[in-house]
């Protein structure tokens, strides 16, 4: 929220103001009226509550899309083995499914120790 009060809170003050003007119907406040300030708060907890549905849905929905990523990404791997062990390590068909073949990959570097 732009002032640093969260939804609950605005909720609780709100109430407690249409508790104070039902309990003086006498209390207008220029445009501020009491039907105002119940359409405001009756308004706002409708979008909480669609705000609150749609998080539950956003949230299933990231579940469900992580989970088929786990899963296309072990086809990949899979597939990238296949491909490895039919073609070979060095292969262009290797290459093309996303391996590194085994001419581009660095040398490993020795394990010397430096002297000083």
């Amino acid at each position: 929220m732009a002032d640093g009060r969260n939804l609950d809170a605005v909720l609780a003050d709100a109430n407690r103001l249409v508790q104070v003007m039902t309990e003086n119907p006498s209390l207008v406040l220029g445009d501020l009226t009491l039907d105002v300030v119940k359409a405001a708060v009756t308004k706002l907890n409708a979008l909480k509550q669609s705000r609150d549905q749609m998080r539950v849905s956003l949230t299933k929905l990231v579940d469900d899309t992580n989970d088929q990523t786990k899963l296309v990404n072990s086809y990949v791997t899979r597939g990238r083995s296949g491909v490895k062990a039919v073609f070979g390590p060095n292969s262009a068909q290797y290459d093309q499914v996303g391996g590194t073949r085994q001419d581009e990959r660095k040398p490993r570097s020795s394990k010397k120790p430096k002297t000083p």
